[in-house]
């Protein structure tokens, strides 16, 4: 029994080792390296124009999601609020 643990510690031991000896790239499923992306995020007054948003796209940004915040209003003033959040993405 002892020497069984003995052997399994080893083992492990040695795998951690040459891991780091080899420095073993992350897996993915085709054998490509997995992508990776840069964000960026923008508050836009009202609802965004096909100028704002062509913009981002000439230069390589996708937008990937788009939240409106309706106008905040206390006693019956309006005090902020009814603007678009934008995040976009592209490949680094």
């Amino acid at each position: 029994m002892k020497r069984t643990r003995l052997l399994i510690a080893l083992a492990f031991c040695a795998g951690c080792a040459t891991t780091v000896a080899l420095q073993v790239p992350r897996a993915s499923a085709d054998g490509r390296p997995l992508q990776r992306w840069e964000h960026w995020c923008q508050d836009i007054d009202g609802v965004p124009t096909n100028t704002q948003l062509g913009k981002p796209g000439d230069e390589g940004w996708e937008l990937v999601s788009s939240t409106f915040r309706p106008p905040v209003v206390q006693n019956g003033n309006s005090v902020g609020g009814g603007a678009t959040f934008l995040c976009f993405k592209r490949p680094r």
